[in-house]
């Protein structure tokens, strides 16, 4: 066979070579135009971020005040003595939020980061549109990000049809395409994940409602039916001060540029208002434990809805509405509000949180689904054990977590948290039920009761909402819970541990890593999500210069096993 001849050889060399060429001249166009836009977009378009105006700064505590005293100084979005209902079942905080909607006569707020569209979704909104369509004005936010997480099929009809009722209005706070908008234009991937992470309910600006749980069936199923629900705690406040105080909060969210109204047909092109107008009706009847009308009955399996089904699933649910309420005690409250930002850790909330674990004397009590801690966070805690107080931190472990990449960081830096925190207990949720809860107890006197989780989302990019509640009465009541749960009373929980030296130090072995005396390998393996995130956090460890400030934190990278020493 003949070779190409040389002419032929030049001739294709000349096309590759203008190929390339024009590749490169294509690509150097394409990158003109994303920094003319980007340029462009900067000079005349807003991000829509508001800057967030939080309460002045709390002053500075004076040398050894009191835990009352630095109490006393909190520059709070609001103060009052209201009623307080602690919510910790799941069925409870299920009929709480039902029956505060009910009682509605004037107005109804409401701010969710996730509501799902299964049988507690779609109810609650058709809870809403009942209450509006029966002269109650109702305001409905949801966060962009968490309308994402909620599974967006068959979600849009359901904000179309909030959209087509009198006296309901609907937002979403920040939606998708202005994070997108707002990544670009600050060249910041945080400003997709800053979100509205805030739960509310208000009623007649009187009654409200804020803690942990979301809208959906992990956060109320009741666990006798669903042994993989949530452990959450929420907590009701009654009393005009504190409802006012709700009620700014709120407004400051709702009002804000960045919180896009629904408009009527604007996400789907059906109508979803029977379906949530079914699941009420269903719900309403299951939680009294009254009979259905055979036309709801039929409508419901004409349409194919999945609500009776998923209601005869929770036989523990029915008649809870005749549950008597939980006792109620009054308390001082003051409302801690941070608000949305990016990357901006130095927020008054989270200095106002270490001011009060620093006035510390006795112990504190912390529950967070996530464990995430900066450094600034760990020398809090280390100060605090040099005073001797005794710290206990609660969270998720391998098999109870939701999120496996917080899951990772946590499992390698848990070790030298213990190793620098001598006083601290560390305990994980052994089986699968997540722990959702967001808690702290500090001297058996202040219970910290809200949305923030210790975690780089809630310090440095979410708006979150805390209620501060000054009781001895609460507070005992969360930790002799918390007590029980710990002791096996109830649940799986695993102590994580160190090794020691006699006199209490950390064992280390050649390379400066923490010897660990039981931890997550003891008692499971780690589920593959898990798994590769701790192989790519070991990688990026290896890396030279910086980590953002969510992947640097205690620890020298990569932790050693070894049994509980002898000595």
């Amino acid at each position: 066979m003949s070779q190409p001849s040389s002419t032929a050889r030049h001739a294709a060399a000349r096309r590759r070579s203008s190929v390339g060429r024009y590749l490169l001249i294509g690509l150097t166009v394409m990158l003109g135009l994303l920094v003319v836009s980007w340029a462009l977009g900067r000079a005349f378009l807003e991000v829509q971020i508001s800057p967030h105006q939080p309460p002045a700064a709390s002053p500075e505590p004076a040398p050894g005040a009191t835990l009352r005293e630095v109490y006393e100084t909190l520059q709070a979005a609001g103060n009052g003595t209201p009623e307080l209902r602690l919510l910790e079942g799941n069925v409870e905080a299920w009929v709480a939020r039902w029956r505060l909607i009910a009682s509605a006569e004037r107005r109804l707020d409401v701010n969710y980061f996730i509501l799902k569209p299964d049988v507690f979704g779609a109810a609650f909104l058709g809870h809403l549109q009942h209450k509006a369509q029966q002269g109650v004005q109702v305001r409905v936010m949801l966060d962009g990000m968490g309308v994402r997480m909620s599974g967006i099929r068959g979600f849009n009809g359901y904000l179309d049809a909030l959209a087509d009722t009198p006296n309901l209005e609907a937002r979403m706070y920040r939606p998708l395409r202005t994070r997108m908008l707002d990544m670009f234009l600050t060249l910041n991937p945080a400003a997709l994940a800053a979100g509205e992470h805030a739960k509310l309910l208000l009623a007649d600006d009187l009654h409200g409602l804020t803690g942990g749980r979301n809208i959906s069936d992990e956060y109320f199923a009741p666990p006798q039916d669903n042994p993989l629900t949530f452990r959450d705690t929420d907590v009701r406040l009654s009393g005009r001060d504190t409802a006012a105080s709700l009620r700014r909060v709120f407004e400051a969210r709702y009002e804000a540029p960045e919180s896009r109204g629904v408009v009527r047909r604007q996400l789907a092109d059906h109508d979803d208002g029977p379906a949530l107008r079914l699941a009420y009706l269903a719900m309403d009847a299951w939680l009294h434990d009254a009979p259905l009308p055979a036309a709801v009955r039929a409508e419901i399996e004409r349409l194919g809805l999945p609500w009776l089904k998923e209601l005869e699933a929770m036989p523990t649910l029915r008649g809870a509405a005749a549950l008597p309420p939980t006792g109620v005690t009054r308390a001082e409250v003051r409302l801690l509000d941070s608000g949305t930002r990016l990357l901006q850790g130095d927020d008054p909330v989270n200095r106002d949180l270490a001011r009060l674990v620093g006035a510390a004397q006795q112990d504190v009590f912390i529950q967070s689904p996530y464990l995430i801690l900066p450094d600034r966070a760990v020398e809090v805690l280390a100060e605090a054990a040099e005073r001797g107080v005794r710290i206990v931190l609660y969270t998720n472990g391998p098999t109870s977590t939701d999120l496996p990449l917080t899951q990772a960081l946590f499992l390698e830096r848990w070790p030298e948290l213990l190793a620098r925190v001598p006083t601290l207990r560390l305990y994980v949720a052994g089986d699968r039920r997540n722990v959702h809860g967001k808690l702290a107890v500090i001297d058996g006197e202040l219970l910290l009761v809200g949305t923030y989780n210790l975690d780089p989302i809630s310090m440095a990019l979410n708006s979150e909402l805390i209620a501060a509640v000054w009781s001895r009465e609460l507070s005992a009541l969360v930790i002799g819970a918390r007590r029980a749960l710990l002791a096996g009373e109830g649940g799986n929980v695993r102590e994580y541990r160190i090794a020691r030296h006699p006199d209490g130090t950390p064992q280390r072995d050649a390379r400066g890593r923490v010897l660990i005396a039981a931890g997550s390998d003891e008692h499971v393996e780690a589920p593959p999500a898990v798994g590769r995130y701790r192989a790519m956090l070991r990688a990026v460890q290896t890396m030279p210069g910086n980590l953002p400030f969510y992947l640097s934190g205690p620890g020298p990278g990569p932790l050693a096993r070894q049994e509980a020493a002898a000595d």
